[in-house]
């Protein structure tokens, strides 16, 4: 791989990594705008608004990540998989800030259910990138008279470059 390929590469890698850290700051930060942690006292320390809180947070946070991961899925990767694939790890770190909200709670059926969400959405997403959505099966080849397969881009490059060879030898006859 020449140089300028890695670097590029690194780079792109590099940049999916802080746009995926970037989108699940962005989403613990709205959250946290719209659903802010319990005022704290010294004469209010209610442990149960807390492991409440935090239960209901790690709930909004995996529907906030699920959302981000399908939207990262829906968006066309072959053109810009930096950017989808940016999208997706945030969806991804915002799945584990889910998990590990919904697990500093000591509520069990509720951290339970985070976590099952967690992994079936996880498992799920997985199974659409990896399996379901694989690049497209090439065209089958057109048989040549001989029997031989026929790759149609390849015969129409040859016959624009015989085209073009008789452009040429017609210019120099003349």
């Amino acid at each position: 791989m020449p140089q300028r390929n890695l670097s590029q590469a690194v780079l792109q890698i590099v940049f999916s990594f802080f746009l995926g850290l970037v989108v699940v700051a962005f989403v613990g930060i709205a959250l946290n705008t719209f659903y802010p942690e319990p005022a704290t006292s010294f004469e209010l320390n209610d442990a149960a608004a807390w492991d409440r809180w935090r239960v209901v947070t790690g709930i909004w946070l995996l529907i906030c990540a699920t959302v981000v991961m399908v939207a990262s899925m829906l968006i066309r990767t072959e053109r810009i998989p930096v950017i989808t694939n940016g999208i997706l790890l945030g969806g991804l770190f915002t799945m584990i800030y889910a998990v590990s909200m919904s697990l500093s709670a000591s509520n069990d059926w509720p951290r339970l259910a985070v976590v099952a969400g967690a992994l079936v959405v996880t498992v799920g997403v997985a199974y659409w990138k990896f399996a379901v959505r694989k690049t497209p099966t090439p065209t089958p080849l057109a048989a040549s008279p001989d029997g031989a397969p026929v790759d149609p881009g390849l015969v129409a490059r040859v016959d624009a470059l015989e085209h073009r060879l008789d452009g040429l030898r017609q210019a120099l006859t003349d």
